[in-house]
Protein backbone atom coordinates (compact mmCIF):
# COMPACT_ATOMS: atom_id res chain seq x y z
CA UNK A 1 0.00 0.00 0.00
CA UNK A 2 1.00 3.24 -0.63
CA UNK A 3 1.84 5.85 2.03
CA UNK A 4 -0.27 8.30 0.29
CA UNK A 5 -2.21 9.55 -2.86
CA UNK A 6 -3.09 12.66 -4.41
CA UNK A 7 -6.32 14.43 -2.83
CA UNK A 8 -5.84 18.49 -3.95
CA UNK A 9 -9.35 19.75 -2.34
CA UNK A 10 -10.31 22.41 0.49
CA UNK A 11 -11.20 21.13 3.71
CA UNK A 12 -14.43 20.06 4.26
CA UNK A 13 -17.04 21.40 7.15
CA UNK A 14 -16.60 18.10 9.56
CA UNK A 15 -13.30 18.13 8.83
CA UNK A 16 -13.05 22.08 9.83
CA UNK A 17 -15.56 21.38 12.77
CA UNK A 18 -12.68 18.64 14.17
CA UNK A 19 -9.66 20.40 13.54
CA UNK A 20 -11.53 23.80 14.99
CA UNK A 21 -12.32 21.25 18.56
CA UNK A 22 -8.87 19.90 18.24
CA UNK A 23 -7.14 23.06 18.14
CA UNK A 24 -9.27 24.77 20.62
CA UNK A 25 -8.59 22.24 23.36
CA UNK A 26 -4.56 21.68 22.51
CA UNK A 27 -2.63 23.99 20.34
CA UNK A 28 -5.03 27.37 20.13
CA UNK A 29 -2.39 29.30 18.22
CA UNK A 30 -4.10 26.96 14.85
CA UNK A 31 -6.96 27.47 15.05
CA UNK A 32 -6.33 30.62 12.89
CA UNK A 33 -4.57 28.36 10.22
CA UNK A 34 -7.50 26.44 9.74
CA UNK A 35 -8.67 28.79 6.72
CA UNK A 36 -5.62 28.56 4.66
CA UNK A 37 -4.76 24.64 4.93
CA UNK A 38 -5.32 22.61 1.53
CA UNK A 39 -5.84 19.18 1.80
CA UNK A 40 -2.86 17.87 -0.29
CA UNK A 41 -2.80 13.60 0.04
CA UNK A 42 -5.30 11.45 1.73
CA UNK A 43 -4.30 7.54 3.03
CA UNK A 44 -3.08 5.54 0.32
CA UNK A 45 -5.92 3.09 1.73
CA UNK A 46 -8.00 5.52 0.18
CA UNK A 47 -10.65 3.95 2.86
CA UNK A 48 -9.98 5.59 5.94
CA UNK A 49 -10.28 9.73 6.64
CA UNK A 50 -6.93 10.80 7.25
CA UNK A 51 -5.55 13.79 5.57
CA UNK A 52 -2.35 15.34 4.85
CA UNK A 53 -2.37 19.40 5.10
CA UNK A 54 -0.39 21.81 2.96
CA UNK A 55 -0.59 25.81 2.48
CA UNK A 56 -0.84 25.38 -1.21
CA UNK A 57 -2.15 22.57 -3.62
CA UNK A 58 1.30 22.17 -4.90
CA UNK A 59 2.95 22.00 -1.50
CA UNK A 60 5.47 18.89 -0.85
CA UNK A 61 4.32 16.48 1.80
CA UNK A 62 5.84 17.10 4.88
CA UNK A 63 7.24 15.34 8.40
CA UNK A 64 5.82 16.18 11.56
CA UNK A 65 6.38 14.82 14.75
CA UNK A 66 2.92 14.06 17.07
CA UNK A 67 1.92 17.35 18.46
CA UNK A 68 -2.10 15.93 19.47
CA UNK A 69 -3.47 12.62 20.30
CA UNK A 70 -7.13 11.23 21.35
CA UNK A 71 -9.22 8.34 20.67
CA UNK A 72 -12.84 8.53 19.83
CA UNK A 73 -15.79 6.40 18.74
CA UNK A 74 -16.84 5.31 15.64
CA UNK A 75 -20.36 5.12 14.50
CA UNK A 76 -20.67 1.78 15.87
CA UNK A 77 -18.79 2.57 19.06
CA UNK A 78 -15.47 1.08 18.19
CA UNK A 79 -12.38 2.94 19.36
CA UNK A 80 -10.98 5.23 17.08
CA UNK A 81 -7.10 6.50 17.44
CA UNK A 82 -6.68 10.01 16.56
CA UNK A 83 -3.21 11.90 15.80
CA UNK A 84 -2.73 14.91 14.17
CA UNK A 85 1.17 15.99 13.76
CA UNK A 86 2.57 18.99 12.08
CA UNK A 87 6.05 21.16 12.55
CA UNK A 88 6.25 24.18 14.54
CA UNK A 89 4.76 26.31 12.02
CA UNK A 90 1.66 24.24 10.96
CA UNK A 91 0.02 20.53 11.46
CA UNK A 92 0.73 18.55 8.38
CA UNK A 93 -1.36 15.32 8.82
CA UNK A 94 -4.67 13.93 10.46
CA UNK A 95 -4.18 10.71 10.99
CA UNK A 96 -7.26 8.07 11.95
CA UNK A 97 -6.83 3.84 13.03
CA UNK A 98 -8.43 1.17 14.40
CA UNK A 99 -7.12 0.81 18.06
CA UNK A 100 -7.73 -2.75 18.17
CA UNK A 101 -7.30 -3.19 14.55
CA UNK A 102 -11.13 -5.27 14.29
CA UNK A 103 -12.64 -2.73 12.26
CA UNK A 104 -11.98 -0.61 9.63
CA UNK A 105 -12.11 3.58 10.39
CA UNK A 106 -14.15 5.02 7.46
CA UNK A 107 -15.37 8.43 8.88
CA UNK A 108 -14.21 10.83 11.77
CA UNK A 109 -15.17 10.50 14.82
CA UNK A 110 -18.20 12.37 16.45
CA UNK A 111 -16.42 15.15 18.53
CA UNK A 112 -18.42 14.01 21.40
CA UNK A 113 -16.57 10.90 22.32
CA UNK A 114 -13.44 12.78 21.70
CA UNK A 115 -10.93 12.50 24.75
CA UNK A 116 -7.19 12.90 25.17
CA UNK A 117 -4.93 9.61 24.74
CA UNK A 118 -3.30 10.04 28.56
CA UNK A 119 -6.88 10.33 29.96
CA UNK A 120 -9.12 7.73 27.57
CA UNK A 121 -10.75 4.98 29.16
Amino acid sequence: MKYSIPDKRELTEPEIEFLTYLFREEKTEWIKLISSLKIIARCGCSKCPTIIFGKTFDAQIQKGNLIIDYTGKGKNGELVGIMLFGTDQMPTALEFYSIDGASDVTEIPKIETLKPMNKAD
